[in-house]
C-alpha cells in the first residue's frame, strides 16, 4: 500500500540475495541523514556486497539499509542465481548501470560532507593517502619479489588505523583495468599531443580504454592527475548513465584508445566476455568505498562538533598529528631498509617522498 515501506536488507545484515525492482523506489540509508534513491524499472539491487565477497574476496555484510516504498513491485534473487546471471549481456548491463547510480549518488553525499570538514581533518586524509601508497606499492613489489624483509616490513606497517583510512579514500576512486582482445582493435583511435579527447561537462556517449600514451586529466582548468596505466578504463560512468564529463582529457604524448560508444556495448561484450562483468567489480568497489569514507567523515563530523562543545583542546589537531607522524614513521624506516638492502626497485618511489 502506498505510505508503507518493506525493508529489504539491514546494514550489517548478511549478503545473500539481490532484488529485482520491477517498478518503484528503493531508499538507501547510510546513516540517520545520509540517503539516497533508486528508481525505475526492471533494476537489480544490492549486488555490490555480493560482488565484493564473491569476485573480490572482501567478506563483508551489508553496508547500508535498503527499503522499498510499499507500491514497489519487488522480488528476491538469490545469489545461486545471480552469480550466473552476470555472464548475460543484459543482466551485466542492468548490474553495472545501477552500480554507476549508486557511485555517483554516494560520491556526491561524501563531496557534500567533506565540503563540512575543516583543515585538520583535511591533512589527516592527505596523510593516509600517501601512507597507504607506500604500503600498497610495498605490496606489489612483494607479489613480483618475494621478498622476506618486504613482507615483513609491510605486516610491521600495514595494520594502522592511517593505513585504513588511506585505502578506503583511494579504493573509491580506483580505476577499472582490462586488456582488450585483438577483435577491439577496430575501435582503436590514435591522439597526438596536445588533443582534447574529451571536455568537462559535455554529454558522455563514448568511453576508453587506454592502450598507450599518457592523458591529462583536467578539471575546472586545471591539470589534477595523468593516467598512464595502459588498460585503463576511463569515460564508463559517464556512458552509462549519459551524464556528463567529470573532466576534460587531453593527450599528453601520441595516445592510442579503444574508443567504445553505447551503440557498441552490445557487441563488444559478445568479443569480449569479462568485459562488463569488470566494469560492475569495478563499481561495486567504488560503491564499498564511498560508504566506507562517508562513515569516516561523519565519525570526524561528530568528533569536531565534540570538540568545539568540549570547548578544550583540539582533537583533530591531534589526529592531524597522529597521522602525520605514521607517515613520517613509515618514511624514516623505509629510507633505512632501502639503504641496507639496496633495494634499487624502489628508488623511483624514495624520490618522490
Amino acid at each position: 500500500m502506498s505510505g508503507t515501506y518493506v525493508k529489504l536488507y539491514a546494514a550489517t545484515g548478511a549478503a545473500d540475495s539481490v532484488y529485482f525492482l520491477s517498478e518503484g523506489s528503493v531508499y538507501f540509508y547510510l546513516s540517520n541523514v545520509d540517503k539516497y534513491a533508486i528508481s525505475g524499472s526492471n533494476l537489480i539491487i544490492g549486488a555490490t556486497e555480493i560482488i565484493m565477497s564473491r569476485l573480490l574476496d572482501t567478506d563483508t555484510g551489508r553496508i547500508e539499509t535498503a527499503v522499498a516504498e510499499g507500491s514497489s513491485a519487488v522480488k528476491r534473487i538469490p545469489i545461486e542465481k545471480f552469480m550466473p546471471g552476470l555472464a548475460t549481456y543484459s543482466f551485466a548491463l542492468n548490474v553495472a548501470m545501477v552500480l554507476a547510480k549508486q557511485v555517483l549518488l554516494t560520491g556526491q553525499i561524501l563531496q557534500k560532507n567533506m565540503d563540512d570538514l575543516e583543515g585538520e581533518e583535511k591533512k589527516t586524509r592527505e596523510y593516509a593517502v600517501a601512507y597507504y601508497t607506500i604500503i600498497d606499492r610495498l605490496r606489489q613489489e612483494y607479489d613480483k619479489r618475494r621478498l622476506p624483509w618486504l613482507k615483513d616490513l609491510i605486516e610491521e606497517y600495514a595494520d594502522t588505523l592511517t593505513n585504513k583510512k588511506g585505502e578506503a579514500y583511494c579504493k573509491s576512486t580506483e580505476a577499472a583495468t582490462m586488456t582488450t582482445v585483438a577483435a577491439l582493435s577496430e575501435m582503436d583511435v590514435e591522439y597526438q599531443r596536445g588533443s582534447v579527447i574529451c571536455e568537462e561537462d559535455t554529454p558522455g556517449s563514448e568511453m576508453y580504454i587506454l592502450k598507450s600514451g599518457a592523458i591529462d586529466v583536467i578539471m575546472k582548468g586545471s591539470r589534477i592527475s595523468s593516467i598512464d596505466q595502459a588498460g585503463t578504463v576511463i569515460g564508463e560512468t559517464a556512458l552509462l548513465l549519459g551524464e556528463k564529463r567529470a573532466a576534460t582529457l587531453k593527450a599528453k604524448n601520441t595516445v592510442v584508445l579503444t574508443r567504445i560508444r553505447k551503440e557498441d556495448l552490445k557487441s563488444v561484450a559478445e568479443k569480449q566476455k569479462d568485459f562488463l562483468t569488470s566494469i560492475a567489480t569495478t563499481l561495486a568497489r567504488r560503491h564499498y568505498y564511498n560508504v566506507a569514507r562517508i562513515e569516516a567523515v561523519n565519525k570526524s563530523l561528530a568528533e569536531q562538533l565534540f570538540d568545539k562543545e568540549a570547548a578544550g583542546g583540539d582533537r583533530r589537531a591531534v589526529l592531524s598529528h597522529r597521522a602525520h607522524h605514521d607517515l613520517n614513521q613509515l618514511k624514516n624506516r623505509l629510507e633505512d631498509i632501502v639503504m641496507e638492502k639496496k633495494a634499487d626497485f624502489l628508488d623511483d618511489m624514495m624520490k618522490s617522498l
